[in-house]
Order: C-alpha cells, then structure tokens, then sequence
C-alpha cells in the first residue's frame, strides 16, 4: 500500500519536529495489528519449559520417532517437556522459557526479554488485551488455536502477564539467596544433536540433550553476572508492581525476591559472565541495567533512596556516567546494549535531564532512518529484524516520555508494518500472520515431527499461528525461508520481546483496548484479592472494617453465591470450594462504598 505525508511528517523526517507529528495512514486493518500482538505474545507461551501448559505440544506425543530410538520414545509425557532440571541437591528449576528454537534455558536473553515485556505492558496498558487464560482451556479444549476462531477464554488478566507470570515463578527459583544465582539450564553443544520435539527431547539421554538419566547441567554463580541478575530483579520488581491488583501475595514474593536479587549486586564482586560453550559472550556494561533495577524497584516501592542509589558517589555506578562521550553504543538496542532502556527508565521515573537528552540522540542521531526505515546494523545478517524492531519499541518510549503520544511515530509504524508484511512481497516475517509468511521457520517444536530429518517437515494448519518472528531479511525476494537457515530463519524470546513492545505501543493508539466493565474495577474501596486463580478459598486485604454483603457471578453474569460477613472474615478468607473452575466477578459492599474484584477458579 503507498503511503503519503504531510508536510509536518517531511519536517519530522528532517528531525525538527518530535518523532510523533505525523502519521502514515495504515497499512492493515486495525484488527490485524491486535491479531499480530496476539500471537507474538502467545508465542511465550510455545516456549514453556516444564510443566507448563505449554499450548502448542498440549496433546502432542513423539511422532515418527526413528526405531532406534523408540525405547525413548515410550517414556516421554505427553505435553510436557524438562520436568527433572535441577541442582545437585534436588533444588528445583522446572519452567521458564527456552531461549529460540532449541531448548536451553539461556539467561542472558531470557531475563532481559521478561523485562522488556513487562515494560511494554507498563508504559503502555491500553495496547494489550485480555483473549485468553493462562492455561490456555479454550483453545486446548476447542482444538482450535487459531485467532479467527475466538475459542481462548478471558480470565480478567492481560495476557501479557499471563505470559510473563510463567517466567517470574522461574526468575524467583534463580535467585536462591544473596550469594547463589541460576544463569543457564541446559548445554548448546548437546541440545543441537537431534532435531525433535522438546517432549521427545527430554526423554533422550543427557548426551542428547535430554533428561532420561537426570537433571541437565545446570549453572550458578556467586558473584559476577551482574547484568543477568539486574534484569531478573527489575523483572521481579516490575511484577510485583502490576501483578498487585491481581494477586497481592504473588506480589510481594516478587518483591522480596527482586530485593535479594539486589543484595546479591551489592554484596558480591560485580561483573558480567558469558554463557557457557560460548553461545553468548560476556557483554560489555553492566550498569545501564542496574540503573534500570534501582528504578524499578522504585517505582515497585515509592522509596527514593533507590533513585539516590544510582547517583551516590560511594555506591552509586560511576563508570555509567551521564555525560556527552557516553550516552550511545554505537549498535542499536538489543540484549547486549541496553543503554537505551536505562536513560527512558533515568528520563522518565528520575527526571534526569542528560538522560532524556542522551535517548533523543539515539532517536534522532542513530535510529532515524537515512534511506527506508530500518538501520543497516554493520551488515550484520544474524537476526537482522529485530534490531528496527527493537528501535520501533524505543521511539514508544521516547514519545511517552516527551509527552507526544497522539499519533503513532511514523517510523515505528512502517517499520513494524514492513516485518507484518507491508512491503513490495506482502511477505510477513512472522510465522503464520497473513498470507505469506515463513512456512519453513529454524524452530523445532512447531513442526510436530521426531523423525530428525528437516528436510520432510510441515507445519499443520491447526498451529501454525505461532507468532514467531524470523531474522528474516531487509528485502523478502531475498529471504530464503530454509529450515537450515538459522542466521535468517531462526527467532527468539529476546526477537519477539521488542516487536511486542512496538506492538503494544502501536495498539495503545490505533486501537486501544476498550475500558473495561465497571464491574471488574476497584471502585469506591482499595482491596487486594489473593490469591488468583485459586483452588478453595480467596481473601481480601483492606483497611476497611465492619459489615459487608458479598456476590459473586459466573462468566455469564448469573449470580452463584451471596455471602454475608464482615470485612475481617474476608481478610480470613471466604471459601469458594464449590464453584466450578472458571473466571468470577466478586462484588462487595461496605459501609463506605463498593468494590468488584476477578478472580479465577481452578
């Protein structure tokens, strides 16, 4: 589709005005652009490790496993992949997300991309919509997991936190004291042996990447690894900000767990580590995440002295100084360079002046397009597609953060648009959005197929929504779309964490998620219902007191149990044993007003 400007949007492309000015008409549908959030995010849930579930093996059993290896074969779990990781000691590391199309679980990228997640979600709350349940029921029981089909059952909760809770229950596992940290479960060199399935996988022996003799190997540290531990601890803190309203208790055992993460930077010698087997080297700086920690865990608190941390002259992160020879890369954005998230975070939430300056100057000096839109990262063929992906995330932040958030960027949208398929092929770079999209994508699981010959493999109709972007190419006559192609072909967890940021922001303001029923939303009254989703009982922490009538109704409003109590009986905890599992709306009244509160049972 061709685009037009106006002549603010050429001034804009000049750089004289802010990046948000003007606006290329759309390429798509409004739907298409929550269709394609949908899916990019639902992703996360394709790449759970453990017990999940995980929607896309839900019923999945070893299929045309070679005879050989049918003896593995027989004691593999259907839908259920790495169930035994774990220390030496037994301490246990199940869950998490694997790191792209294999099936270790890399630290390095799966920390950071939870947090980029979670700020998407937290800058921007009205981009993200609530399709389905963490469990995925509608889908799995309805065989159908395909958008059009609208089969996924609402649970009150934004999916992206659904996706990102699965990673936060594993993040408070890696932090087991101040002086112990979990970076990596699982070895490269093995993993790549077989091409296969994770359930088959796991049931290999450990020489091929499974589990059939134990847990894999798994890493820790004591020190170092600074960085990694950053982003699990601003991950955490961020949780236990958005997840409050949802489940109080949750909350907090983020919070505790993001202030061990913290003792464990201070208290031990800092540094950053590399991955083992050399799959990701030891990156460069540190400090640009420890100051989006300390913020984080700011905003997580209201307590100041974390903001006053980063500037202190005794502990403060002195070699991250704000001044004029230090505020860019020189790269762009990604798991490896994340100053940019750390002048948005010091912009924003501490009011630093040079940081604000030192984002625009990425924006405008780095980022800005010379030639299209997308900056040639040094002709660097691995992954190409989520570096303007990423920048597309961060001119989002940059316009919240000067206050121009009526149009969406114009080169965030093209940008974004271009990976969804508006281009000279309309050929879409994730797996299974639109009409020609990568059929032959480097992942393993999607394939649905133990045979370990690549060359034979399909995706079936019934999951090939995947949401998976590929590195993928600058021009799509010259993407290949070849399963052995991983440099173009393969994604990852840190791939798609900036494009759903940049779709997050895009939605906010082309199509915002309609306000929500009055009814779900706290209104006269503060309460806080944990937890949820629950199995027996659900209890209300407030600072009110006194009589109280309670009702709660099923999905389909129709009233099921009227209580009525006091507010401390609910604080003890109401039981809610015989409602059947679904999602509940609680309505209580008080003397001082009302509230309504979700939950689901389980």
């Amino acid at each position: 589709m061709s685009k037009f400007y106006t002549k603010s949007a050429i001034i804009a492309l000049l750089g004289t005005l802010t990046c948000a000015d003007a606006m290329a008409e759309l390429a798509f549908d409004k739907e298409q652009y929550q269709k394609a959030l949908w899916m990019t995010t639902r992703f996360y849930g394709a790449q759970r490790s453990g017990y999940g579930p995980n929607w896309l093996l839900a019923n999945y059993e070893p299929t045309n496993v070679p005879a050989e290896w049918q003896v593995y074969a027989d004691s593999a779990i259907k839908g259920i992949s790495y169930i035994k990781d774990a220390d030496t000691d037994g301490y246990d590391l199940t869950g998490g997300w694997w790191d792209c199309a294999d099936f270790v679980k890399f630290g390095q990228t799966e920390f950071y991309s939870a947090y980029m997640l979670l700020l998407g979600y937290s800058e921007f709350p009205k981009g993200y919509q609530d399709n389905y349940s963490d469990d995925y029921n509608g889908y799995i029981a309805s065989d159908d997991f395909t958008w059009e089909g609208k089969k996924g059952k609402p649970n009150g909760i934004p999916d992206i936190l659904d996706e990102v809770k699965y990673a936060t229950d594993y993040f408070m596992k890696c932090i087991r004291r101040n002086n112990r940290f979990y970076y990596q479960v699982g070895e490269g060199k093995e993993d790549h042996k077989v091409w296969c399935t994770s359930v088959f996988k796991s049931a290999l022996p450990k020489d091929l990447g499974g589990e059939a003799g134990g847990s894999r190997k798994v890493y820790a540290i004591a020190s170092k690894g600074t960085s990694m531990v950053a982003f699990c601890g601003a991950s955490l803190a961020a949780m236990s900000r958005l997840y409050r309203k949802y489940d109080a208790a949750y909350a907090d055992s983020c919070l505790e767990k993001a202030k061990l993460a913290l003792e464990f930077i201070y208290e031990t010698e800092s540094g950053n580590i590399g991955a083992p087997g050399g799959f990701y080297g030891a990156k460069p700086k540190f400090e640009p995440d420890v100051c989006t920690f300390l913020v984080e865990m700011y905003r997580a608190t209201n307590d100041k002295s974390y903001i006053d941390m980063i500037y202190d002259e005794d502990e403060g992160w002195n070699s991250f100084e704000l001044d004029a020879k230090n505020w860019s890369h020189w790269y762009t954005i990604c798991y490896n360079n994340t100053e940019d998230i750390a002048y948005y975070n010091m912009g924003m939430y501490a009011n630093d002046e040079l940081a604000k300056d030192h984002l625009k100057k990425l924006v405008y000096n780095l980022y800005m397009p010379k030639n299209g839109h997308f900056l040639n990262v040094k002709n660097n063929e691995w992954g190409i597609l989520r570096y303007p992906a990423n920048q597309a995330f961060i001119y989002g932040l940059y316009n919240k953060m000067v206050g121009t958030l009526d149009e969406v960027d114009p080169y965030a949208l093209e940008t974004i648009e271009y990976i969804m398929g508006s281009n000279k092929d309309n050929y879409s770079f994730i797996t299974g959005f639109g009409d020609k999209y990568p059929k032959a994508p480097h992942y393993r699981n999607v394939f649905l197929d133990d045979s370990n010959d690549m060359s034979s493999m399909t995706i079936d109709e019934k999951h090939s929504q995947l949401g998976y972007m590929v590195g993928g190419s600058f021009d799509p006559a010259t993407y290949p779309d070849d399963i052995n192609n991983y440099k173009s072909g393969e994604g990852g967890i840190d791939y798609n964490a900036g494009l759903v940021g940049a779709l997050g922001y895009i939605n906010s303001i082309v199509n915002p998620v309609k306000e929500e029923s009055v009814k779900n939303e706290i209104n006269d009254i503060q309460c806080y219902l944990y937890p949820n989703p629950t199995v027996d009982v659900v209890m209300l922490k407030s600072s009110e007191n006194g009589d109280a009538k309670v009702n709660i109704y099923n999905e389909e409003g129709k009233l099921v149990m009227q209580k009525s109590t006091t507010w401390e009986g609910l604080a003890e905890g109401l039981n809610v044993t015989k409602l059947a599992k679904g999602a509940y709306v609680m309505n209580i009244e008080g003397q001082n007003g009302k509230a309504a509160k979700q939950f689901i049972k389980k």
